[in-house]
């Protein structure tokens, strides 16, 4: 490494009086050498090719500062301090192939980007194939329309819980947005409800010209925000297929209760316990077990919340879930999700949902009851 380093010295010296094309030519051979080279280098080599290039670099016209960001943007091992400088630049055209596509930046760069820089650099950021939530709770806080529908219809990049709850404020407002909001993995049920929120104080400004009858109104605007959530193409005014062929319960219906419900989880009956909570929830029992499967907790949790299941028994469903045990993570989320969930919003919900059953539906299950004794 000694004679490299007498090389860095000695570029160093010979360029102090050079010319920017004679300085501009040294860059491109050195930076093609760089990325022939940089599979076989270790960290110390690529750190020695990393003072060279950026002290190149620094002095050159805009045009070739441009090259360089193009060439370095796709390197999975770049020179990350010659990096960091292209994509602070003060020129978009020169920070934006590095600032898009680079994986050499670190977040904190990332995030003071973010913070400090005009909306062209922000657009840049919200291309990038993934973010931090520190990077992009500012961009949503920040950012354009564009940049902020970007980032919702990219699940690769985290939002935080604050992030969400911005979009979902946002959301209101823009049904696309809210599409694309409500197709997103990490999406809670405390966001939702700060979504229905947000869509219902939203709608009730716009109708205060209305009658004085808040009590009709407010039941009203739960249930329009809810059925929005349930099913965003009512936004559309477009015809839907009936979907009562799937709702109708076909398995025997015997007297339950919670204490029946919680007596089966207790046992391990667990395919006993999801009939007894689709019977009471007023759905089909494919639903439910659906929701039990599903990869997330929100399902159930919303169908537990409806029909009155309490925290502790609600646990014991998510450990048989589980295979018997929770992890101090998922224990955590699903305390704060069920606290989070009124049951009047959940049971708003559920009868929205059972009202688009259909009539065929109902009319299964008030058979269905007219056998318990």
């Amino acid at each position: 490494m000694n004679s490299i380093s007498s090389l860095v010295a000695d570029i160093e010296s010979a360029l102090s009086e050079d010319a920017g094309e004679r300085r501009h030519a040294l860059l491109r051979r050195i930076t093609g050498l760089f990325i022939d080279q940089v599979p076989d280098l270790n960290e110390e080599h690529i750190s020695v090719f990393d003072e060279v290039i950026l002290c190149l670099a620094i002095e050159i016209e805009i045009a070739a500062r441009i090259e360089l960001s193009e060439k370095l943007a796709d390197l999975p091992r770049g020179p990350r301090r010659t990096i960091q400088n292209l994509a602070h630049d003060d020129e978009i055209d020169v920070a934006r192939p590095v600032i898009e596509r680079s994986p050499c930046i670190s977040e904190d760069d990332l995030a003071r980007i973010a913070q400090e820089k005009s909306v062209e650099f922000l657009a840049s950021l919200s291309k990038r194939v993934s973010l931090p939530s520190t990077v992009t709770d500012i961009l949503l806080d920040r950012g354009s329309a564009d940049i902020v529908q970007r980032v919702a219809e990219n699940n690769r990049q985290a939002l935080s819980d604050f992030g969400l709850r911005l979009l979902a404020q946002k959301a209101t407002g823009d049904h696309r947005l809210y599409r694309l909001l409500r197709g997103r993995p990490d999406l809670a049920l405390r966001h939702v409800g700060a979504i229905l929120e947000a869509a219902k104080q939203r709608a009730k400004s716009e109708m205060s010209d209305l009658p004085d009858q808040p009590d009709i109104l407010e039941r009203a605007l739960d249930v329009g925000a809810a059925s929005i959530f349930i099913n965003p193409d009512v936004l559309d005014l477009k015809e839907h297929e009936s979907a009562s062929a799937k709702a109708t319960i076909v398995w025997p219906v015997w007297p339950t209760d919670m204490r029946r419900i919680a007596g089966q989880i207790e046992r391990g009956d667990i395919a006993e316990a999801l009939a007894g909570m689709a019977y009471l929830a007023e759905i089909s029992r494919e639903s439910v077990e659906n929701a039990f499967t599903s990869p997330h907790f929100d399902s159930i949790l919303f169908m537990a919340r409806a029909i009155g299941m309490d925290w502790h028994i609600f646990v014991s469903l998510l450990k048989a879930r589980e295979g018997g045990e929770l992890s101090n993570d998922l224990y955590d989320r699903a305390h704060a999700s069920f606290h989070a969930l009124s049951k009047s919003t959940a049971e708003r919900v559920m009868r929205f949902i059972a009202s688009r059953l259909g009539k065929a539906a109902n009319g299964g299950l008030s058979q269905t009851r007219s056998n318990v004794r």
